[in-house]
């Protein structure tokens, strides 16, 4: 009988045929030998149903109906799961080789409420570009103005998902970020200095759409777990996100990035180091 913890992971998808093959063969060639793979979609037409068939034999659940979005299906999965450790993986991201043993060697003993978060490579899909990203220094206090955690490389027990709870269904953009906040109140985070996932940014890519409406979750996210003084500095810089990237990005190839705060005094003067804060967060 295997001693290896149960490994859960839920894989939500909407119309990523094109990548969901690379996803589900990344974690089951991962070989671990306790594995327990639940595929959600929310209803492709896009033949992502003939694909994941090639795979059923790996599969444990495979749901496909539509939803309220990509947190309602990943919490439908974690219902079903029964596994010691859980995380998941979206449609078009990637295991590199061997994390599932790293993070399962890094969680013992499973039975603490405990997260594990990896760096990652950030891949752009048809660009001869790629950016190794390594996890940061754990600091709590910068989890709530900063989105801190690589999602496809973070992985917690059953015990941190229990004493948590599920993900906010109505968070379309910083689902993952407002989750990794309410657990780390409730367990310990460790982070580790290795590369677990690949990244892709694709046009199809959701976080790569912007849109208002992910300005503004991140925006409300930070005002209630940061207060008002950090939502005013991202309100400010999102005002300016049509011209601010460019000029400053300007301004640091001709060697003048030091004048930023007199180029945009008053955005500097009311919010100070705030400013570079927001505007990573905000840049996609």
């Amino acid at each position: 009988m295997s001693h290896e913890p149960l490994i859960s992971i839920v894989v939500p998808t909407l119309n990523q045929g094109k990548f969901i093959e690379q996803t589900l063969a990344s974690i089951i060639g991962q070989g671990w030998p306790r594995l327990e793979l639940i595929v959600i979609d929310g209803g492709s037409t896009d033949g992502t149903g003939v694909v994941v068939e090639r795979y059923r034999h790996a599969i444990t659940h495979y749901i496909s109906e539509p939803d309220r979005g990509q947190a309602d299906a990943i919490n439908k999965g974690m219902r079903l799961a029964t596994g010691d450790i859980l995380a998941w993986l979206n449609s078009d991201d990637m295991y590199l080789p061997c994390t599932l043993q790293r993070v399962a060697r890094v969680l013992a003993p499973v039975s603490e409420p405990r997260l594990v978060s990896g760096g990652c490579l950030a891949l752009w899909e048809g660009e001869a570009r790629a950016q190794s990203w390594l996890a940061p220094t754990w600091d709590r206090e910068a989890l709530k103005t900063r989105a801190l955690l690589y999602q496809p490389s973070t992985f917690w027990t059953r015990a941190l998902w229990e004493a948590t709870g599920e993900l906010n269904a109505d968070a379309h953009y910083v689902l993952d970020w407002e989750w990794f906040i309410r657990a780390s109140k409730h367990g310990e985070f460790q982070m580790l200095p290795e590369l677990l996932s690949i990244y892709r940014f694709h046009p199809g890519h959701k976080s790569s759409s912007g849109s208002s409406r992910r300005t503004q979750e991140i925006i409300e996210l930070v005002e209630r777990e940061a207060g008002a003084g950090w939502s005013a500095a991202f309100r400010d810089v999102a005002a300016q996100m049509d011209t601010l990237p460019a000029s400053l990005d300007r301004l640091r190839r001709l060697g003048l990035y030091r004048a930023r705060t007199l180029v945009h005094r008053d955005l500097y003067r009311r919010h100070g180091s705030k400013v570079k804060v927001a505007l990573s967060q905000l840049r996609v």
